[in-house]
């Protein structure tokens, strides 16, 4: 017996309820990211022009970065007001995996945008090309000083969307000290090589830090079991009920790598009445939700028929 509508329709209730008990700190949250995007898209747009002026490969490497912010933030807004919408027939799951893929539209433009400053910047070690040092120390302060200013303005958020927005900030200050670093190395010392192996320890940090995220967008996509549950040990879980005698067909997936649904067919002992049938699908929906899974489709069987389902294997 699968799920029934009715239940269905009050787990979707139930999600929509608390999603209105957050909706004024909600309206808070998008004005400060609305802030943060407008002031990291300004800086981008300046360090690319920079970039360009003082003939640096480090500042178009970190423009690079202050543009991928800026996507990654303009993606988080649209598809933070999308992923709360509600379900229908085009989705019937909703739409909380458009948020997976705007990570994922996010990931893989910076690194496209990565691998381009590599191809400009290794032959720039074999041969240097001295970038305009003062220009790029003004450019340098100016961008420890808007993206410190955002980091701080985000830290007073709560949200995990902020949060991660602030480390965003954060790595972006980073960057702009050792910048910072190696134009004043550059002004003092004929160092040109400095500026193109900057350029490539930053390429190459944002492709180490953005495949992490790309690889677990790709698993929410590609119908993986969530990382931090496995199968077997719900399956142990559901065996422990009462009357429930196997467990078998068990698939575990997660919706946006957050929230997860499991299905599976339960083994009722041969005398199980339909009382019995519900009683025990009731205690597995419990059950689950210490596991994280938002959602169970359970479906019963008595022991001794046969299972028409095929294997996946």
């Amino acid at each position: 017996m699968s799920e029934t509508p009715k239940s269905a329709h009050h787990h979707h209730q139930h999600s929509h309820a608390s999603g209105h008990h957050h909706h004024h700190s909600h309206g808070a949250v998008m004005g400060r990211m609305k802030w943060a995007l407008a002031l990291n898209l300004a800086f981008a747009c300046i360090e690319l022009v920079g970039g360009l002026w003082t003939n640096s490969v480090a500042i178009l490497s970190d423009a690079l970065h202050d543009f991928g912010d800026a996507l990654a933030v303009t993606l988080a807004i649209v598809l933070e007001k999308l992923s709360h919408k509600k379900s229908d027939e085009n989705f019937s799951y909703g739409y909380r995996r458009f948020s997976t893929l705007g990570a994922l539209i996010t990931g893989i433009i910076l690194i496209v945008g990565s691998v381009l400053i590599l191809i400009e910047s290794v032959p720039r070690l074999v041969n240097p090309q001295q970038p305009h040092a003062d220009g790029m120390i003004l450019l340098a302060i100016l961008g420890v000083a808007v993206n410190g200013f955002a980091a701080y303005r985000v830290s007073k958020g709560e949200s995990l969307n902020e949060k991660m927005l602030m480390w965003h900030m954060i790595e972006d200050v980073m960057g702009w000290v050792l910048v910072l670093i190696g134009a004043l190395a550059m002004k003092f010392f004929s160092l040109p090589q400095l500026d193109a192996g900057m350029a490539i320890a930053l390429a190459l940090w944002i492709m180490f830090n953005v495949f992490k995220n790309v690889r677990e967008a790709l698993k929410v996509f590609l119908m993986a079991s969530p990382a931090n549950i496995d199968v077997e040990s719900v399956e142990k879980a559901i065996r422990k009920i009462d009357k429930v005698e196997d467990v078998h067909h068990g698939h575990l997936w997660s919706l946006d790598g957050e929230n997860h649904i499991y299905t599976g067919h339960v083994v009722l002992s041969a005398q199980a009445t339909v009382s019995d049938m519900e009683n025990v699908k009731m205690k597995v929906k419990k059950l689950v939700k210490d596991f994280g899974i938002v959602e169970a489709t359970i479906e019963t069987e008595v022991a001794g028929f046969m299972c028409l389902d095929p294997e996946h294997k």
